[in-house]
């Protein structure tokens, strides 16, 4: 069975991370995996873990306006360096790891069956109607973006469309200790730490983290805060000076550390008491499992993604709204009682490993491409008889 996985993105978001995480299990199971991706992290991420893998070029979606136009000429010029390297590879399936990424390497092939994985909420309509029709399989990251998919798609389409989670792999996260991590990163050893983790982009509501760190901290003033992120394509300048401004107004700047580049989480989250994740639409909440993994409670938005993975008050805590203050109630809450926090941390890291790992993902993926293929050679069989 042979897979080629494709992206048109070169620097390491949360599905990156899982494509590479995802390639690097597949093998295990008899899948040869390939991969075609632009220079940059990924690429080289790829090739460090053993796979095959074509440079292609990098490509920003846009979703609206002029940039949506742009995109489009982009992901027509895209098809024939694709093409190329799919006729080399011979792949059985070709597995796209976004919509930018279907509609570049679908125009390069019609006779190879494509996997389209949807790990966004936010996508232009036409362009999901126009890869709905021509996919095999659609894969939905989360339940979250398989409900959506149900209210924007026809039904007829609908079969098409599988929910396969997305996992990680919780023994990273079980490896550095609280004590060990706090050190490395210069936290006091005995001090509440609330933290959060997300790339610099409006919708992860960085802000509302801040609001609920300043309402702690009347009450816990020797809390110390942490904000993890990078402005992953360079695009919110502005927002991170804005937030920059909010937290020194809040009193916040000498006990909340911020941190660009963070690579390995799993180095971090263990000195987290809380972590708070105020983001509203989440599609999955990848930091999510992560946190849970290293046994650290989480207080999320009732929203999309974390609605599915948290079960209230038994592995986690969800606020509807994501609304700072009750979110600052709550983490006060578990920093309170730690009883209760490891006790939502323990079903936390069940949570995890019962439902959201690599393994399980790939398992479900196998089976995916094991039927496709089964149908794909039934049909050449009937056209050549």
């Amino acid at each position: 069975m042979n897979v080629m996985w494709v992206d048109l993105v070169s620097e390491l978001g949360g599905a990156q991370r899982s494509l590479l995480e995802v390639c690097g299990a597949l093998p295990s199971l008899g899948v040869n995996v390939t991969a075609a991706v632009p220079y940059g992290p990924l690429f080289d991420q790829l090739k460090s873990a053993g796979i095959t893998v074509y440079p292609i070029s990098a490509l920003r979606a846009q979703k609206h306006g002029w940039g949506l136009f742009v995109t489009t000429a982009k992901l027509l010029r895209a098809p024939s360096t694709i093409g190329q390297i799919l006729r080399t590879v011979k792949p059985d399936i070709v597995h796209t790891n976004n919509l930018p990424a279907f509609l570049a390497a679908n125009r390069a092939s019609s006779h190879i069956p494509f996997f389209w994985h949807v790990r966004d909420l936010a996508m232009p309509a036409l362009m999901v109607h126009e890869a709905s029709r021509k996919a095999e399989r659609i894969i939905a990251a989360s339940e979250a973006i398989d409900e959506h998919l149900v209210d924007v798609l026809s039904p007829r389409l609908l079969g098409h469309v599988r929910v396969i989670c997305n996992g990680i792999d919780p023994e990273r996260f079980t490896r550095v200790s609280r004590e060990e991590a706090r050190k490395k990163f210069g936290l006091p050893h005995d001090a509440p730490v609330v933290g959060m983790i997300a790339h610099m982009i409006p919708w992860k509501r960085h802000d509302a983290f801040i609001a609920a760190a300043e309402l702690i901290r009347r009450q816990r003033p020797e809390a110390r805060f942490v904000i993890v992120g990078r402005d992953l394509f360079g695009e919110h300048a502005r927002y991170i000076a804005k937030l920059q401004e909010q937290a020194e107004k809040a009193g916040l700047k000498d006990c909340l550390a911020w941190i660009r580049d963070l690579d390995a989480p799993e180095e971090l989250l263990p000195a987290f008491d809380v972590l708070l994740h105020p983001a509203l639409k989440e599609p999955f909440g990848r930091i999510i499992c992560e946190a849970m993994a290293a046994r650290v409670p989480v207080v999320a938005a009732e929203s999309a993604g974390p609605a599915t993975i948290i079960e209230q008050r038994k592995s986690g805590v969800l606020v509807r709204d994501g609304v700072p203050q009750q979110m600052a109630e709550e983490a006060l809450k578990l920093l309170a009682d730690p009883a209760l926090a490891a006790r939502l941390a323990e079903e936390g890291l069940r949570t995890v490993r019962s439902k959201f790992t690599v393994r399980r993902v790939c398992e479900q993926l196998v089976k995916e491409y094991a039927a496709v293929m089964a149908d794909h050679r039934a049909a050449q069989s009937k056209d050549d008889n």
